[in-house]
């Protein structure tokens, strides 16, 4: 029976998000007609703007810069109901997000993270400051990590003992970052969710071959507790040591694709949170997903 749930922290990209649209198939040079939107997004973010859609509260950490571009993300999200105490501003650029999407799906995106990287250690003092403060007083569900932030900021985060006494789900950031996953240790609580294309670039960084999906799982599973796999259109799995479970969604035409990967985590992660089970969190949310881009 669904139920409250403590809040969760969620740490890593807050930006803005420019995405432009393309109804006609694109190669490398075309110049087309289309829209461009722009959107607050980062995966932290799209993770805590869902799961608050959801009634989960959120604890949002990141680092904006100092201006009007900054400014207006935090006035939005602070008007969705996330909570920003751990997000920084320092004097430098927000970030930004721009992609290029056509009736394929995402054609080439660059996601400029760099005011986020060059101060993770405001950031981690700030989580720091933060957790000296509530100790004894405040409790959590657990932690997101956006695999966004840089390697030496995870490694330094998972040294902070206070998060070791929760879960802790890891969000893969694209192929280029993919080998941030190794800094998650082995004896954490951690879920991982990633798609089959960054899972298998992941492994075959250490075993230069391909990998079906069981290969997939069972190497993912000598690192992590748990798995969520999705493969666009295809099969969703959920894998953990003594169970792996599947649903796969209805096939549709999205509208767009950015971002679907974060709404299907925080879906998934607040169903279970509210106390769903793992065939109804996987199913419900895949829905929930199906629903936003359509």
């Amino acid at each position: 029976m669904p139920g409250e749930a403590k809040p969760v922290i969620c740490i890593g990209s807050f930006h803005w998000d420019e995405i432009a649209l393309s109804n006609n198939l694109l190669e490398k040079g075309d110049d087309s007609p289309g829209t461009v939107h722009k959107n607050p997004g980062g995966v932290a973010f799209n993770l805590a703007k869902t799961m608050i859609e959801f009634g989960i509260p959120v604890l949002l950490g990141s680092v904006l810069g100092d201006d009007a571009e900054g400014q207006e993300l935090l006035n939005i999200a602070g008007s969705l109901g996330i909570n920003c105490e751990l997000v920084c501003t320092v004097p430098e650029k927000t970030g930004k997000y721009v992609a290029i999407e056509d009736p394929s799906g995402l054609v080439a995106a660059i996601a400029d993270c760099n005011t986020l990287e060059s101060n993770e250690d405001v950031l981690l003092l700030r989580l720091k400051e933060w957790i000296t403060s509530k100790i004894g007083s405040t409790d959590i569900s657990g932690l997101v990590i956006d695999c966004n932030l840089s390697g030496h900021f995870i490694e330094n985060l998972l040294n902070v003992h206070f998060f070791n006494n929760y879960p802790i789900k890891i969000a893969s950031a694209s192929n280029h970052k993919i080998d941030r996953l190794n800094y998650f240790g082995l004896n954490l609580n951690t879920t991982l969710y990633l798609n089959k294309l960054e899972a298998i670039s992941f492994l075959a960084g250490q075993k230069n071959k391909n990998f079906d999906t069981k290969e997939i799982i069972q190497n993912l599973l000598g690192r992590y507790k748990r798995v969520i796999l999705t493969d666009g259109g295809n099969k969703i799995i959920d894998a953990d040591g003594s169970n792996v479970i599947g649903f796969t969604p209805l096939t549709i035409q999205p509208h767009r694709i950015t971002g679907a990967g974060d709404y299907f985590m925080a879906a998934h992660m607040a169903l279970e949170l509210l106390g769903y089970s793992r065939e109804d969190a996987l199913r419900n949310a895949s829905i929930f997903v199906r629903d936003k881009i359509a």
